[in-house]
């Protein structure tokens, strides 16, 4: 009887160690999830209510994560097709260096800044911040937007008090190219403008259309970029004029990253102050690049002068700096 007894109860202490062991960890995943259901909040009065906050806090939370990880990974992608897109669209092209005073009819992912340097009178000089260029970023596989920033012009040391010059855009399209090695050419269509954001002193007062047609044809080192257009101001076109813009530039690709240059730059003045006038700059340069800068991106930059080569002109001895960084 007593080894019954005996028995009975290790029987008993080992089915009630069973049922801990078992049924606890169930009973606190219950409460977990039933804290969850019915968490107590007090009110502060004394009362108090059941509510699934403190559990969709911790699951909300968890879901917002995963939504910002979503949303910067699609912000990611976004950024990484257009990067593609870019290289897409610039290996379809001639990988010529841009000219210094010849508009190029490729389609680039650059900013470049300009600085330009010539005689004024009174013995000053006359320099300008800018040159009428900015940040240049491919938009679609034929397709290309600048938004430049207004030229600041400074004569010294006793000129007139400095000031900006209007905004330029430009819209690029490309109708047709070929790589170095299927053809090396391109045709690009320009439409660029300029709007009237500058002060009196150095702003035209009026918006002025550019429609512009760029050429460009290579032969081994050797290339030529060429752009025939037309001003078109909105407004007071007695005074502001229509000119005929053609420039030539003419480049070789040398050693060491160096492109010596030939630019013939014309205006032809049909109406306004200057109608029947005719002026030609020879421009002798240098281009430098392209460099690896950091990453995707690549340094270049060039260097000349403007040489009036006809009686009539409207400046002379212009030395132009150009700073390009591309990505």
């Amino acid at each position: 009887m007593h080894c019954k007894i005996q028995c009975g109860v290790t029987r008993s202490v080992v089915i009630a160690a069973f049922a801990v062991m078992v049924l606890v960890p169930s009973a606190r995943s219950d409460d977990g999830r039933k804290n969850c259901e019915s968490a107590p909040i007090d009110h502060g009065k004394g009362g108090t209510d059941e509510s699934p906050v403190g559990c969709q806090g911790s699951q909300n939370s968890g879901a917002a994560q995963v939504s910002i990880e979503k949303e910067k990974g699609k912000k990611r992608n976004l950024f990484r097709a257009w990067l593609d897109l870019g290289d897409q669209v610039q290996a379809r092209q001639p990988d010529w260096l841009s000219p210094l005073a010849t508009t190029s009819g490729r389609l680039k992912q650059e900013f470049r800044y300009d600085i330009w340097d010539q005689p004024a009178s009174g013995r000053n000089r006359s320099y300008q911040f800018g040159g009428n260029k900015g940040l240049e970023f491919i938009t679609s596989s034929r397709t290309q937007i600048l938004i430049g920033v207004p030229t600041y012009t400074l004569v010294s040391p006793n000129g007139p008090p400095g000031g900006f010059g209007d905004l330029p855009l430009m819209l690029k399209f490309r109708i047709s190219s070929a790589e170095r090695t299927e053809g090396n050419y391109l045709v690009t269509f320009l439409l660029a403008a300029t709007v009237p954001t500058g002060s009196h002193r150095y702003g035209a007062g009026e918006a002025v259309v550019t429609p512009t047609m760029a050429f460009g044809k290579g032969c081994r080192r050797f290339d030529v970029q060429s752009t025939l257009g037309v001003n078109l101001p909105a407004g007071d076109a007695a005074k502001l004029g229509r000119q005929l813009l053609w420039n030539a530039a003419f480049q070789y690709q040398a050693a060491w990253k160096l492109w010596p240059e030939l630019e013939a730059n014309s205006t032809f003045y049909t109406t306004g102050k200057y109608a029947g006038e005719t002026q030609l700059f020879l421009t002798p340069g240098l281009g430098i690049g392209r460099a690896h800068l950091a990453g995707r991106f690549r340094l270049s930059s060039a260097v000349g002068m403007q040489i009036a080569a006809t009686q009539f002109h409207t400046y002379n001895h212009r030395w132009m700096f150009s700073t390009r960084v591309s990505l």
